[in-house]
Order: structure tokens, then C-alpha cells, then sequence
């Protein structure tokens, strides 16, 4: 499947590494459920990466059985490819596994990330799952956000996987350019670069839906819309410089892309929902102006964000 040599499927250490900033309220039900993952010959350490947090976060995840790595002196935190990046450095598992402050690992999760590596995947990226009793507009974050990376979705390779719930060699993952810390794009696609340089090097990315976190989107319209427009600003940059997407061709043309952006949005609108009602889920059509919305907000920050690098990179070439 991939050029990697499996590693040994006895006595497997796994190192997980949770980036946290302000999560005291997140952060133990996030350690235990990881903790509470029942993998036979696996040994689980869980480090989390205080990101600069202001409240008892490191505190908090230290009681409930994880190891604490801080960000550098010289850091104000709230970058969180740095953090893990940290994360993995510090690791000593034959595997580090990226988990989310806001996810919570569902049962047999590790053991079906594990299972796929020993059949040969290099990386593995997880499911990301709606827990019950999110309102509304976190439902709609939910729909808006992991239409590709859903449980219902087929397992096989995939061309990118968001870092909320992957795992890898650790070796692998040392030798390659790790997260992008730099901004906006440590907002927002942090995982393009090293998976970019994955596939250079022959690497798959396996997409193995059984391994399910539950991800607790944060409420808010406004936190919605925010979230949008920032993951899109360095879109049209990091998606041309790697071309890890699933329609490349499109990133040859960004100012193409930058023009076409508010259409685009309608577009991308129904596609997204067209994704959840193949996968049988039909509230997303109930929110398709919320959705819609989103997108737009969406197309906001592909717009001004690809001027922006376009301009910035035709004042370098000058």
C-alpha cells in the first residue's frame, strides 16, 4: 500500500498529542477517552500541549492522566501547528496520533487507527462523528465542516485529511516538514505541507472511518462565519503551492479562483449538502441557508486572502 515498513504489531507504544489552549472544560473528558481506549499490547501515552492557555487547562489534563509540554518562553501561544509539532517532538510512541481539544475518541477508535497501520498504512486519518446534543448552530458548524470526513464516507486513500484526528509513523513524520506554524495558514490547512510531501515520497493517506472522535463544535453563527472566512483565507495559497486537494486543476488558475469565488459559493452550498443526503443525513437541507451562508463567508476569505497572496507574490517576483 505505501513504501513503509509496518511496525511490529506486538508491543506497540502510542504517543497522542492533543494541542489545548483555555479547554479546562474540554480537556479531561478529552484525555479519558483516550486513556479508557482498551488496545491489546499497546502501550498509550497521552501528551497535551498547553498553547499558551490562561485558565487551568494544564492543570486539569495533568489530573486526569496526561503529560504537559508547554509552548517555548518566547512564544504567546495560540498556534496550534506549532504546538504540535511540539507535541511530536516529545513523543516516544512508534506512532503519534493528533487529536483535537474539542474531540472525544469513541470506542474501539485506537484499535481500528492501530489496524490499519499494521496492514500497512503509513497514515491514517480517523472519522470525525456529531455528538448528541449540540444546538443548532453547532450542529451546522458540524455539517459545514466534515462532509468528507464523516463515518458514512467509504474507507480508501484520500488526498488530504484534516489534523483533528490522524495518526502516523512517528519516524515518518519527523523526517518531513511537519505543520505549517507560519500564518494565516496555521489557522487553517497546517497539514498540507508535510501531507504534500507524503505523497512526494509515495505515502497514502488511508482513510479508515471505524476510527471515530466525536467532535464538539463550538455554538455561535457568528463563530460559524469566523471560522469560514478564516479557513479559507490561505486556501487558494496553500492549495496552489501543494496541490493536495481533490480538484487540483483548479488551484493552476487562483485568480480564476479569486473571481469565481462568490458563484463558487453557491455551488459548493449544494454540493455540501449533496454529500450528507447521499450519506442519508437530510437536516443539512432544513439549514441550506445557513449553509449557504458559510459558504459565503467562506468565499469572503478566499477572495481577499488569494488578492492578497497574489499580490504579495507578484511584488516578490518583481
Amino acid at each position: 500500500m505505501n513504501r513503509w515498513t509496518p511496525v511490529n504489531s506486538v508491543n506497540r507504544r502510542v504517543s497522542v498529542v492533543i494541542p489545548a489552549r483555555n479547554s479546562q472544560q474540554l480537556i479531561a473528558r478529552t484525555v479519558r477517552a483516550v486513556l479508557d481506549q482498551s488496545v491489546p499490547d499497546a502501550d498509550v501515552e497521552v501528551i497535551v500541549v498547553d498553547d499558551g492557555s490562561t485558565d487551568d487547562t494544564a492543570a486539569v489534563a495533568r489530573e486526569s492522566g496526561a503529560r504537559i509540554v508547554g509552548v517555548p518562553a518566547h512564544r504567546t501561544g495560540g498556534n496550534p501547528a506549532a504546538a504540535r509539532n511540539r507535541g511530536a517532538a516529545q513523543a516516544t510512541g512508534d506512532f503519534v496520533v493528533f487529536i483535537d481539544d474539542d474531540c472525544t475518541a469513541a470506542e474501539g477508535w485506537l484499535e481500528a487507527i492501530l489496524s490499519a497501520h499494521a496492514e500497512g498504512a503509513a497514515c491514517v486519518g480517523g472519522s470525525l462523528a456529531l455528538p448528541s446534543g449540540l444546538s443548532a448552530s453547532a450542529r451546522l458548524d458540524y455539517y459545514c465542516g466534515w462532509y468528507h470526513v464523516h463515518p458514512g464516507r467509504p474507507r480508501g486513500i484520500v488526498p488530504n485529511h484534516p489534523p483533528g484526528n490522524i495518526s502516523v509513523d512517528r519516524a515518518l513524520f519527523a523526517s518531513t516538514v511537519g505543520f505549517t506554524e507560519s500564518q494565516p495558514i496555521a489557522y487553517s490547512h497546517e497539514e498540507l505541507e508535510w501531507q504534500a510531501e507524503l505523497r512526494q515520497r509515495g505515502i497514502r493517506i488511508v482513510f479508515e472511518p471505524s476510527a471515530v472522535v466525536y467532535h464538539w463544535n463550538r455554538p455561535g453563527f457568528g463563530n460559524l462565519l469566523r471560522r469560514n472566512y478564516r479557513w479559507a483565507y490561505a486556501s487558494i495559497e496553500i492549495k496552489a503551492r501543494t496541490q493536495v486537494v481533490r480538484w487540483p486543476w483548479m488551484y493552476r488558475f487562483p485568480f480564476m479562483l479569486v473571481l469565481l469565488s462568490f458563484p463558487l459559493a453557491f455551488a459548493h452550498t449544494g454540493y455540501i449538502v449533496g454529500c450528507w443526503v447521499r450519506a442519508g443525513v437530510f437536516e443539512p437541507v432544513l439549514m441550506l441557508p445557513g449553509v449557504l451562508a458559510a459558504r459565503l463567508a467562506y468565499a469572503a476569505g478566499m477572495a481577499l486572502g488569494g488578492l492578497d497572496w497574489i499580490w504579495h507574490r507578484r511584488r516578490s517576483a518583481a
